[in-house]
């Protein structure tokens, strides 16, 4: 029966890779969620909000980088030519901008890519906070006794360095594709192999899928289930959203790319995190985690650890300027001796920016990157204007 399920399964991947390369032109699309199966989170009938300021934020004009040379664009059209579907700026939450272009309205739902990850980092310490998982230093091994790999730990995991064996690549056969369209993510989970003893950062979606399979393991529940109760409910969203899953079949949750939701509810999380974990009085993730996950104390700097980036051009751009690191699946920036901005980053530019030392946060969400600059360079510019 198990050889026959995977059979199956290998036939079904494939005639799911040749519908969505063909549907969507043989790239990844920003409304591709509706290519997929889902679960759905509903609406809070009492919805938190935030704040709308009285005197509001007026951009006439817009300065980027194109071929390393700085350019002042209108605005709204820059927005519009740049794919941007939604543009937020929220301080002490208190919104001072909110901007839809591309025909996106506020109810919009909009698909996140790796700002899911984040998410994830989130469940991840609520169920460390919850007993569930006993601490970051577990091995894997421990919670999943089948898989080959038997010397990493659930920090591994988090911090993107198991040394995990993934090829980049839209081909059916590479492990890019698998992740994004395999019907049954928790078979191909159980199939990931060492790429090397020891281990360096390799940003790839293998490591989600052995959290989820954790956190389902932990918790007895589903990754929605756990999700829905630990941070969609109790942050008030005032619109539906969902999670893509792998398939109906199988129902496991894409927890590296699938969740979809609107911008100004997205907005919720951001505040949760500058809030230090604290939601309308009750603490949702410990202020310890929070400061844990995004602070840039104990990450890993010497450049061998970053040689997989060595000859990338956004691995070079990003880890050689020595103010930039990766930490519990958000990315971090340090601005000098004593503060850091972090931000969580997805596929076409859809960003989370959060600013703690200003008590600000920009999002921007997209249709596609559409520009040369680096969109949390550009949010940094933004929050620094409304300062």
């Amino acid at each position: 029966m198990g050889n026959n399920n995977y059979l199956f399964d290998k036939k079904n991947y494939i005639h799911t890779y040749l519908s969505y390369m063909v549907s969507n032109k043989f790239s990844v699309a920003y409304d591709d969620y509706q290519f997929f199966s889902t679960k759905k989170f509903p609406s809070d009938p009492n919805p938190s909000s935030f704040k709308e300021s009285s005197n509001k934020l007026e951009f006439t004009t817009i300065e980027h980088l194109h071929k390393g040379k700085k350019r002042l664009a209108d605005f709204n059209q820059f927005m519009e030519n740049t794919g941007t579907t939604a543009l937020l700026i929220i301080k002490n939450d208190t919104i001072l901008y909110e901007g839809y272009f591309n025909g996106h309205k506020r109810d919009t739902p909009q698909k996140l890519f790796s700002i899911t990850k984040s998410f994830i980092s989130a469940l991840v310490g609520i169920a460390i906070d919850s007993g569930y998982i006993k601490s970051v230093e577990d091995s894997v091994s421990f919670y999943l006794p089948e898989l080959k790999l038997k010397n990493i730990s659930i920090k591994h995991l988090l911090q993107m360095d198991a040394g995990i064996k993934f090829k980049e690549g839209h081909f059916p056969w590479r492990d890019e594709a698998k992740v994004y369209l395999y019907p049954n993510a928790r078979e191909l989970a159980l199939t990931i192999v060492e790429d090397t003893k020891d281990t360096f950062f390799h940003y790839n979606d293998y490591h989600l899928l052995l959290l989820g399979l954790i956190l389902e393991r932990t918790t007895g529940k589903s990754v929605t289930d756990f999700f829905y109760e630990k941070i969609w409910s109790p942050l008030g969203m005032e619109f539906p959203g969902f999670i893509i899953v792998d398939s109906e079949k199988y129902s496991f949750e894409k927890i590296e790319s699938g969740l979809v939701m609107t911008a100004i509810d997205l907005a919720k999380f951001g505040s949760l995190y500058m809030k230090n974990g604290e939601w309308a009085g009750k603490q949702i993730i410990s202020q310890d985690w929070i400061e844990e996950s995004v602070s840039p104390n104990n990450v890993p700097s010497n450049r061998e650890h970053f040689r997989y980036y060595h000859k990338h051009p956004w691995g070079k751009m990003w880890f050689n300027q020595n103010k930039a690191y990766y930490k519990y699946l958000w990315w971090g920036h340090l601005n000098n001796k004593t503060t850091n901005d972090y931000f969580a980053l997805g596929a076409l530019g859809q960003v989370l920016y959060v600013s703690p030392d200003t008590n600000t946060m920009a999002i921007r969400l997209g249709r596609k990157w559409g520009v040369m600059d680096w969109w949390p360079t550009i949010l940094n510019k933004l929050i620094s204007s409304s300062i």
